[in-house]
């Protein structure tokens, strides 16, 4: 899975660089980014898939979905979440989210969801 790009999203920077290093230990390249901000200043066609927190300061992981959705529709985003609900996880699956998580993340689960959202095989 080395090729392939993640974004990380989180304005936490523990839980940022936490990600981060997770995706790395997996096999995978990753790049963290501070906020929705951020990440949308980049140019999207280098990268695979995004984990993005949902609760974030101006830009939410709701907008930074709409966003992908506008840009790069094809590119799959999974949603976390410390503050999970019915009406949250299913505005997120509505919205075009691949997954839904649970903050903390099982880590194993995550990287599988990675994996499934590229189309590899777990690791």
């Amino acid at each position: 899975m080395q090729d392939h790009l993640i974004a990380i999203v989180d304005d936490d920077d523990s839980v940022r660089v936490a990600l981060t290093s997770l995706a790395r230990s997996a096999g995978l390249r990753a790049r963290g980014y501070a906020s929705a901000d951020a990440f949308l200043a980049e140019d999207l066609s280098p990268f695979d898939c995004v984990v993005s927190d949902i609760q974030m300061p101006r830009l939410s992981g709701f907008d930074l979905l709409q966003a992908v959705r506008a840009r790069r529709a094809e590119l799959p985003v999974i949603l976390i979440t410390a503050f999970p609900d019915d009406r949250v996880q299913q505005r997120a699956m509505r919205d075009g989210a691949r997954f839904f998580l649970e903050k903390p993340c099982d880590p194993d689960l995550l990287v599988t969801r990675i994996a499934e959202a590229v189309g590899e095989e777990t690791p």
